[in-house]
């Protein structure tokens, strides 16, 4: 273990002293951000605070740890930082100073730090870099990581970093977590019992509001606003033909009822997971208003939280197939009655959220989501039920970004000086 630190410690400035000239190996699309990469970057008067989040499904807790953030301190001066182009764009929609976050080499963090010169460093969920955090003890910047969460297997995989990498988790001004399941485990890393304390996930507090008129949100999304809906959500390879199987086993009048619009998680596999329904039995509706076995595709970007507000069933997908699960808490929050597979690996508090209020359906394979099907589609008064106790679990969940931002100021991390 002694050995690993000391390899990435050996390591990282020579990958430091090589990046700069491996722009020329970067992608065209990466190339224009090498310089936020190498930590080129710079604030007139530097921020009291750097807030980083690694991608786009980090980046949004970001909007609520700011605005309570800026509640505290009106006119705190943030800078924002993502790991991915996509976390970046979403950061820079919040009007703040935002580009990518240097890498992790003594050069990069020593540059980033000279040019923005922030007061506090808020980390999101589980960003550990080594060097960000030996240039921040170095120029005594307190560090605090917010909205925390850590797997066993990311628990080890730092554990085998050995007693460097916990010298500086036992540095940390503030772990701020999940769970308590996240909290014990941060624990076991290192960090100091009397700043650890659990808040809660700060991505509830960006949840979708409840739509205030249903019927109105189909008619805006094109759709039949007197017939029920149900959306198939981040549907991936393998999935659709599990979901049309268990969608064409309903009686023939029921499918007709319903509307049904399929939105993949990625575009470039769209045409692979409608060719898999249309083998299935299922065809394509095409611009047309969805109905029976013609159901709708739309694979735009950004298009699934309008259709969820038009659903009264939403099925997650990701959970289908071998791909972790995507987040139930989104449909949850407009009221839908939720489905979701077993392999859900990665939204498990969330889905064991919702089980505990009884609000969502937990399927094993295609019989049982027939079986689930059957129900919800037929029985009005159970789909209501179940979407007003998905309501009162996103009510449990919102609240971590305030949370989150009162545990800051009680242990004087802010307002910034």
């Amino acid at each position: 273990m002694i050995a690993a630190w000391a390899l990435y410690r050996v390591l990282a400035p020579a990958l430091g002293a090589l990046a700069p000239w491996a722009r020329f190996l970067a992608s065209p699309a990466e190339r224009p951000f090498w310089n936020e990469r190498m930590g080129d970057a710079a604030v007139e008067g530097g921020c009291h605070a750097w807030v980083h989040s690694a991608s786009l499904g980090e980046a949004v807790a970001v909007g609520p740890l700011v605005r309570e953030l800026t509640a505290l301190q009106p006119a705190a001066r943030l800078y924002l930082t993502a790991t991915t182009r996509s976390g970046r764009a979403r950061l820079r929609g919040l009007g703040m100073h935002a580009t990518l976050a240097p890498i992790d080499s003594p050069q990069a963090a020593r540059r980033f730090f000279r040019g923005v010169r922030p007061e506090r460093l808020f980390l999101v969920e589980t960003e550990l870099w080594p060097h960000w955090l030996l240039r921040a003890r170095r120029e005594r910047v307190p560090v605090a990581i917010v909205s925390a969460r850590l797997s066993e297997r990311s628990r080890r995989r730092y554990a085998m970093l050995g007693g460097g990498l916990r010298d500086l988790v036992r540095g940390l001004d503030a772990v701020l977590c999940q769970t308590d399941d996240d909290a014990a485990r941060w624990l076991a890393l290192g960090a100091r019992p009397e700043r650890t304390a659990v808040v809660g996930n700060l991505k509830h507090d960006a949840l979708p509001e409840r739509p205030p008129d249903r019927l109105a949100a189909r008619t805006e999304a094109g759709l039949d606003r007197t017939r029920p809906v149900l959306v198939l959500g981040s549907v991936r390879p393998g999935e659709a033909r599990v979901i049309a199987g268990a969608w064409r086993a309903l009686p023939d009048a029921e499918r007709r009822r319903w509307q049904v619009v399929a939105v993949p998680r990625h575009a470039q596999a769209a045409a692979e997971i409608r060719y898999e329904a249309l083998r299935a039995g299922v065809g394509d509706a095409g611009g047309h208003v969805p109905s029976g076995d013609a159901w709708r595709w739309d694979d735009r970007p950004g298009v699934l939280n309008g259709y969820y507000a038009t659903a009264d069933i939403a099925i997650v997908c990701g959970s289908l197939g071998p791909y972790a699960g995507h987040n139930p808490m989104e449909p949850a929050a407009c009221g839908c009655a939720v489905v979701t597979g077993r392999r859900h690996r990665s939204q498990q508090q969330s889905v064991a959220l919702l089980q505990r209020h009884g609000a969502i359906d937990v399927v094993r394979d295609g019989r049982d989501l027939e079986l689930v099907l059957q129900r919800l589609t037929a029985d009005e008064a159970w789909r209501t039920t179940r979407g007003q106790r998905a309501l009162a679990a996103v009510r449990e969940a919102r609240g971590g970004a305030k949370r989150a931002v009162a545990r800051l100021a009680s242990w004087d991390l802010w307002p910034a000086a």
